[in-house]
């Protein structure tokens, strides 16, 4: 920049979108993204409109994770009827099975010793200085151990034993 000259400071702030023109623009990039054989910077155009439009951010969060154009197509037909938004949710998975007490206790067991083992290796690692213990180390889920399938994991969210944080992960009440 040469000396002496000042930077130009932009009065004009475009005016808020309407409703309707979010959901035009919404449409317009639904057929762009079914059209199109790599759309990748279109998801992340997509996302930054849905997130300005009535969709529920996280159900604009899951299309946009999975790039599911299916969903995408049902979102844009109940944006353009009018009606409220919903994502068919895996409430269509299949009945959970009934599991014996012991493999119940032995899931549980390894979920425990998965959580002690990963807060004892955060705590390991140095603090601030080299004569410091560490942190005490906070987070809040672990992924479930791939010992057990991932409806042994449901089963124990449902009875309380767990918190389903979603994503695979869970916490301990």
């Amino acid at each position: 920049m040469a000396k002496n000259k000042k930077k130009k400071k932009s009065g004009y702030k475009q005016p808020d979108s309407s409703p309707q023109v979010i959901i035009d623009e919404i449409v317009i990039l639904a057929n762009k993204i079914t059209a199109a054989d790599k759309a990748g910077p279109l998801w992340g155009e997509l996302h930054r409109i849905l997130l300005k439009s009535p969709v529920d951010p996280t159900v604009a969060a899951k299309i946009i994770m999975h790039k599911d154009v299916e969903e995408l197509n049902s979102v844009v037909r109940q944006l353009q009827h009018g009606e409220e938004v919903t994502v068919e949710g895996e409430q269509k998975s299949e009945p959970l099975p009934e599991l014996s007490h012991e493999t119940k206790k032995q899931a549980m067991r390894v979920f425990r010793k998965r959580v002690k083992f990963i807060k004892l290796d955060r705590e390991s690692k140095l603090g601030i200085g080299p004569l410091t213990t560490g942190k005490e180390a906070t987070f809040d889920s672990v992924e479930a151990p791939h010992d057990f399938p991932s409806q042994v994991w449901r089963v124990l969210a449902l009875e309380g034993q767990l918190i389903d944080d979603g994503g695979g992960f869970y916490s301990l009440p």
